[in-house]
């Protein structure tokens, strides 16, 4: 797996769940933050196969459900090894994900409210 090497800017969300599939079984987790390229999810449980070349996941975002398929890029363990965070590339990001993520992203987009507010 690769280092975190990213290729545009990552937005950190609250309030996201997501159901993500190694083509085994399907687990929750929770999305830590998004870009037009990628996702980042965490509480994911240990059993997940980080390994598998691609996969997919479904974001639960207010009124909408995305599929997005997925490259698992990077993951570290956590919770004493039983949740992991992973961190996702995003195979041909499709219109309907890149308008959700400027929704998000934006102040006057309807879906700013998950966008977590940064400390600076």
């Amino acid at each position: 797996m690769e280092a975190r090497r990213r290729s545009s800017e990552r937005h950190v969300t609250m309030g996201l769940m997501s159901t993500v599939s190694d083509g085994k079984a399907a687990y929750l987790g929770v999305v830590e933050d998004i870009s037009t390229t990628g996702v980042c999810l965490s509480q994911v449980p240990a059993v997940f196969d980080d390994t598998v070349d691609q996969c997919f996941t479904v974001v639960k975002g207010p009124g909408t459900d995305l599929k997005v398929l997925l490259f698992p890029r990077w993951a570290r363990a956590t919770n004493r090894g039983m949740y992991k965070v992973i961190g996702f590339q995003i195979k041909e990001p499709s219109e309907s994900w890149k308008k959700f993520v400027e929704n998000v992203t934006s102040e006057n987009g309807p879906y700013h409210v998950l966008l977590a507010e940064q400390e600076v």
